[in-house]
């Protein structure tokens, strides 16, 4: 079977369960040839040898399952990055770029080294972003999950970055120091959203994704011991689904935290707010 032939079947197998099975098909082609994707083009009509076909076949037979592509290929690009993932580690989304977009501006336009927490830190990907783009900033990676905390561990050491990594439960974790920036992608789903979530979204680990009854669990707790975790005059900046912009405002506001601002992400929703912790 060509390279050609065998990308068609692909898309024909995953186009009831992908809204982009031309792009899954390439990635899976990609990772089960070793071939870059200009060779996607340029080799289209030479034959995939038996190996090769076993091992696409393996990776369609996960994604039927629902396992999601990410988990299957073990990597996954974030910032332009790569990212190991897999079973019990959230999937670092795009979406996500623009908190790291932010932090990196505001390290930026400082000289001093900047002392930053990456709290509920997941894969690493938030912090590690930051890390390799910022020479003057310290990072600490907080994760909790001990499977998580090892794809931590390895992305850190996989993208070259001088960080701290710190296993804990930041609801029982206390930093020796406050820092000059928090940063958090916490969970945030809902109980009624987690009900009805994609069966990909559903293999990736719930700790990671149910953020109480309202979704509004975790930035309680940041608010609540925003001293513990920044100095005064620090910054937080935090993910947030795209209908909690208000309810976040109104917790950073009663916790003493001002210029409040909220960022819209490339699909114009609501994805991150900043404040300034003044009190």
């Amino acid at each position: 079977m060509t390279l050609k032939e065998q990308k068609e079947l692909i898309i024909a197998q995953l186009d009831n369960i992908s809204d982009c099975s031309a792009f899954e098909a390439n990635e899976i082609i990609v990772f089960a040839t070793d071939l870059d994707r200009s060779g996607l083009l340029y080799k289209q009509n030479e034959n995939l040898s038996a190996g090769e076909q076993k091992i696409i076949k393996k990776c369609i037979s996960k994604r039927k399952k629902g396992v999601p592509l990410q988990y299957i290929l073990g990597e996954w690009e974030f910032y332009s990055l790569p990212f190991k993932v897999g079973k019990g580690v959230l999937i670092p989304r795009a979406d996500s770029e623009l908190l790291v977009d932010l932090v990196i501006e505001e390290i930026s336009s400082r000289e001093e080294i900047i002392s930053l927490l990456d709290l509920c830190s997941g894969s690493g990907a938030l912090g590690i972003a930051v890390a390799k783009n910022c020479s003057n900033a310290k990072v600490t990676l907080v994760e909790k999950s001990r499977k998580a905390f090892s794809y931590l561990k390895e992305n850190a050491q996989l993208n070259g970055v001088k960080v701290s990594s710190v296993r804990a439960d930041i609801f029982k974790w206390k930093p020796q120091n406050p820092a000059d920036i928090v940063i958090c992608n916490p969970p945030y789903i809902t109980w009624n959203e987690m009900l009805h979530l994609q069966k990909e979204v559903k293999k990736e680990p719930t700790a990671a994704l149910f953020g109480g009854n309202d979704g509004l669990k975790f930035y309680r707790f940041l608010c609540s011991k925003a001293k513990d975790f920044l100095k005064i005059g620090g910054k937080m900046f935090v993910e947030i689904g795209y209908k909690q912009a208000d309810d976040v405002k109104a917790l950073f506001e009663s916790a003493g935290f001002e210029q409040i601002e909220v960022f819209k992400d490339l699909g114009g929703n609501d994805r991150v707010v900043s404040a300034v912790l003044n009190k």
